[in-house]
């Protein structure tokens, strides 16, 4: 089995599981790296004979008291934040992680997280972050403007959603933005505060294009929706949610996630959301369909899904001219300390070489098939 289709297995089967698996070092390492290590572990630590649970408790008791140690600190902050927030009249979207893992998660804790997104109105900002700084004690980072830390807990702050400030021709992918957000929520609680809670109509498309943003390249993210699509059935809500996809034009993104977890993940999505949202792909695309619901992470996926879902041939352009060589703000955060120039060119030069490797292995492939 390769990493990612163990992991699948374990997450959706409580069945007997070999011993040895839970005696293998790698095994954890590939949990924890996809972020999966404390789920998998609450599933089968009390099950199995006593040699079985011993190897599991021996193997990941130290980290997952760590994981809740630190989810306790985050929850006590975004509690603080929320609170501060409410009382200043002032709304906040929780997205992401932290959110996923108040809703969908029991305990909470098994969803890790290593900062906390808030979204807010833009005309909001001074007050808002006036409040982190003045009342809770946070402070900018000197790398982001966006991002304020205390005690290393980092809040990012956004106005939009997707990071269209970082590439602008992904304004041109989804006509999703942050006034979406704030029209499809509602009143709830989170952290034991009073919280907007995003309806699955803008959050599921949301998180399938924030997964797909990053290449797929944790499972997390492809289990949180796995868990969103189970409470969509549940709640009778895929019509909803099949019109968020349409009308944020997102059907690509979410075709290989819920494709992916109906297949491997047992989530409950029905086949006739798939057929209706599937898109028309080319040879090419087909192959990369196939390697991912065959547990492979592809690299360099989502900027090859995202120029498809470009309008025209200019704006593909013009996304691949951004995407290679972005904005010198953009550069800078890539690049790191010292050098913008020099780092930006040494980092982007082992990327291309990377992807012309990729693309080589996958050119000598198609010609053997």
């Amino acid at each position: 089995m390769k990493p990612r289709e163990r992991l699948c297995f374990l997450l959706t089967q409580q069945g007997n599981v070999p011993l040895d698996w839970w005696q293998q070092g790698e095994m954890w390492a590939w949990a924890d790296k996809e972020g999966l290590a404390a789920t998998i572990w609450s599933q089968y630590h009390a099950l199995g004979d006593e040699a079985q649970q011993g190897a599991i408790k021996s193997a990941m008791l130290a980290e997952v008291r760590h994981a809740k140690a630190e989810y306790m600190h985050q929850r006590f902050a975004l509690a603080k934040i929320l609170k501060a927030m409410n009382a200043a009249s002032i709304p906040v979207i929780c997205m992401r992680g932290k959110a996923v893992a108040e809703d969908l998660y029991t305990p909470s804790f098994l969803r890790g997280s290593t900062d906390i997104d808030l979204l807010y109105h833009e005309d909001d900002g001074p007050v808002l972050k006036q409040i982190l700084t003045d009342s809770l004690g946070f402070s900018v980072s000197p790398k982001y403007p966006e991002m304020f830390l205390r005690d290393e807990l980092p809040i990012d702050l956004h106005t939009e959603p997707l990071g269209i400030t970082r590439i602008l021709a992904w304004e041109h992918i989804t006509p999703l933005r942050a006034p979406d957000f704030f029209e499809h929520s509602q009143q709830g609680e989170m952290a034991g505060e009073k919280a907007l809670l995003v309806h699955p109509r803008v959050n599921l498309p949301y998180l399938c294009f924030h997964a797909l943003k990053h290449s797929f390249e944790r499972l997390i993210w492809l289990y949180d929706i796995a868990l969103l699509a189970n409470k969509v059935s549940e709640d009778d809500m895929w019509d909803e949610v099949l019109a968020g996809i349409q009308a944020y034009k997102l059907e690509r993104p979410c075709y290989y996630v819920l494709a992916y977890v109906q297949a491997h993940l047992a989530a409950q999505v029905p086949d006739e959301i798939l057929q209706t949202i599937q898109p028309k792909m080319g040879f090419f695309e087909r192959r990369l369909f196939k390697r991912h619901m065959q547990h492979e992470s592809i690299p360099f996926l989502a900027e090859r899904l995202f120029s498809l879902m470009q309008p025209s041939l200019k704006h593909r352009l013009e996304f691949w001219r951004e995407t290679i060589y972005p904005r010198y703000e953009v550069r800078k955060q890539i690049a790191g300390c010292g050098c913008v120039k020099c780092n930006f060119i040494r980092k982007r030069l082992k990327q291309v070489g990377s992807a012309l490797w990729g693309l080589t292995k996958e050119l000598f492939s198609i010609a053997r098939a």
